[in-house]
């Protein structure tokens, strides 16, 4: 009798054990499914939260999936998740290879999703591919007509070709459908800009500034919006509030700049131009709107130095050497601004300002026959340009042949009519 109740309490405590790892076991699986859920969500997060991919939390994903991989779980779909989070995190970090491998990994998981294609076509549009990146976003929005991320990367892609009319049909329906994302409204305004509905943009950019009281990219557009208005206060208002949201945007400060300048409160202007150099350290940008200012106030030797320093910085941009021979022509100095030019000429052969400024460098050189080269030239590869004849002109009258200078004045008139110098110099050679 006592060896049967052993027994069978024997029975009983392996029938609890059993049940006890039976239960442990489901309670894991359950929390592995509860992280599956949760990075799928994340991936998957709302629009306004994350309307474009560098804004969704791949990294926060990908740990909640080991977590559930620790526990147990290893299917196709924690596998793809897995791969799809990985290319995401790779692409915003900027590493399109690495992130192209993850995503044909993922693939071969999850099958084609339009998350994937989106995911390709930002992929392709980061390599410059943009024929590909249109097929995949084509792709995905033909599987998912409502795929708010989809049609946002096909808006940008429109924008990215200046072609407005096709992005404001995508971003007016994102507008219906996500009326509180302000990104969206801050590409209708881009939108509305390129097609030239500027009161539209405008209305725009401050939507999105509503939207969003934390974003300075709605502000800096609008800064942008106003100052080609010549709505110069306006504007300088708008890049600082830009600056009071992100102060280390460098093209806030520059925008600011700009506006000021145009205001005429220079010294603020210097400042702002100066600090957006300190900000951008391998942007030219700032400093060639520093030597700007300082060559249209009069302060040409320091403009010099200051486009010099641009070049520096970027020396393949042919308007910099533009800048700085003009800037050397100011201060006589024909030699270097024949440098200058010839190198503007080298990066932008067919940039008529250079060579404009080279054969006005030769005539001050006494190179006459080079000069007049150099200046039809000229003529030629600007042919609404009266500079190129007006020193053309100038070197006939320099050479004593008034006939030809005459003739040259002529061809000025001819597309500059009413020209008051050009009148001044024909009736003084008549």
């Amino acid at each position: 009798m006592r060896q049967r109740r052993v027994v069978l309490v024997a029975t009983i405590s392996t029938a609890l054990v059993t049940a006890g790892a039976l239960a442990l076991g489901a309670d894991r699986d359950a929390t592995a499914d509860q992280l599956v859920a949760e990075a799928r969500a994340r991936l998957d997060a709302p629009f306004v939260e994350a309307p474009t991919l560098d804004r969704i939390q791949a990294s926060t994903a990908i740990s909640l999936l080991e977590r559930a991989r620790d526990l147990g779980r290893d299917d196709a779909e924690l596998r793809g998740l897995t791969h799809y989070a990985e290319a995401i995190e790779d692409l915003q970090r900027g590493d399109l290879i690495l992130a192209e491998g993850e995503l044909a990994t993922a693939l071969t998981h999850l099958g084609e999703t339009p998350e994937l294609h989106v995911l390709a076509a930002a992929l392709s549009r980061g390599r410059m591919l943009d024929a590909d990146a249109r097929r995949e976003v084509e792709a995905a929005l033909e599987r998912a007509p409502d795929h708010a991320r989809g049609r946002m990367l096909a808006a940008d892609l429109a924008l990215d070709a200046s072609d407005g009319a096709a992005a404001r049909a995508h971003l007016d329906v994102l507008a219906v459908q996500e009326p509180r994302c302000a990104p969206v409204w801050n590409r209708l305004g881009l939108a509305r800009e390129q097609l030239g509905d500027v009161e539209g943009a405008e209305r725009a950019y401050r939507r999105a500034t509503e939207l969003d009281p934390l974003g300075q990219d709605p502000w800096i557009n609008l800064g942008r919006l106003l100052r080609v208005a010549r709505r110069h206060d306006e504007a300088r208002d708008a890049f600082g509030e830009a600056i009071t949201r992100a102060p280390a945007d460098a093209g806030a400060h520059l925008g600011r700049g700009l506006a000021r300048a145009a205001t005429g409160d220079l010294d603020a202007a210097v400042a702002d131009f100066e600090r957006a150099s300190e900000l951008a350290p391998n942007d030219a940008e700032p400093l060639l709107a520093l030597g700007d200012l300082l060559r249209d106030v009069g302060r040409v030797s320091e403009s010099v130095d200051v486009y010099r320093r641009a070049i520096e910085r970027e020396d393949a941009d042919a308007a910099s050497w533009l800048k700085l021979g003009n800037a050397l022509v100011l201060l006589e100095q024909y030699d270097a601004g024949a440098t200058a030019f010839r190198e503007a000429i080298t990066r932008a052969p067919q940039l008529a300002a250079a060579h404009n400024g080279l054969g006005a460098c030769l005539v001050h050189l006494d190179r006459a026959a080079d000069a007049e080269t150099t200046l039809e030239h000229a003529a030629q590869l600007d042919p609404v340009d009266p500079n190129p004849l007006m020193n053309l002109a100038l070197l006939r009258e320099r050479q004593g042949d008034r006939d030809a200078a005459r003739a040259a004045w002529r061809r000025v008139l001819e597309r500059a009519p009413g020209l008051a110098i050009a009148e001044a110099r024909l009736a003084r050679l008549s």
